[in-house]
């Protein structure tokens, strides 16, 4: 109703809001150049700001703007996540049945990285949102994922 009677095409202020709909400021321009260079690169980065200031939604556009012939995103969002979750939502995404032993789902996700890095010659992007409410076990899971070597190059994380 009030669409129509504004004249737009879609509901503003909406998660599903298109990412080339998103209104860039330069802020929001320079942190999506930084993580473009973090992507490059394969390094890790942490975005922090204020509940509510737009994090995720600047990772949305993130994602939409990365190259898909040269990049794979993985993301997980989830506060109470597990290391046997963090594997088997991150081998999900890549179409892939998880082992049921986190070891197991472990290797297999090692595996499928350097099959995507060596193979296909794509870098792997993997987010975390919401990190900071994740337990200490889940940290050193992702900390042990960016110091494994895949083929001498580590997943960039965000």
């Amino acid at each position: 109703m009030y669409e129509a009677f504004f004249g737009m095409t879609h509901t503003p202020f909406t998660r599903d809001l298109p990412p080339e709909c998103l209104y860039e400021t330069k802020a929001m321009s320079d942190v999506l150049g930084r993580l473009m260079y973090v992507a490059d690169k394969k390094l890790f980065a942490v975005i922090t700001s204020e509940p509510g200031c737009g994090k995720s939604t600047l990772l949305r556009k993130f994602d939409a703007m990365l190259p898909k012939d040269e990049y794979i995103l993985l993301y997980l969002s989830d506060s109470k996540l597990t290391p046997k979750w963090f594997y088997k939502g991150l081998l999900e995404q890549l179409g892939i049945d998880s082992g049921f032993y986190r070891g197991d789902a472990k290797r297999q996700l090692q595996a499928s990285i350097e099959i995507i890095q060596g193979v296909q010659k794509k870098r792997v992007v993997c987010i975390l949102d919401e990190a900071h409410l994740l337990d200490k076990e889940m940290l050193e899971e992702f900390r042990f994922m960016l110091n494994y070597k895949f083929d001498s190059e580590s997943p960039m994380a965000l």
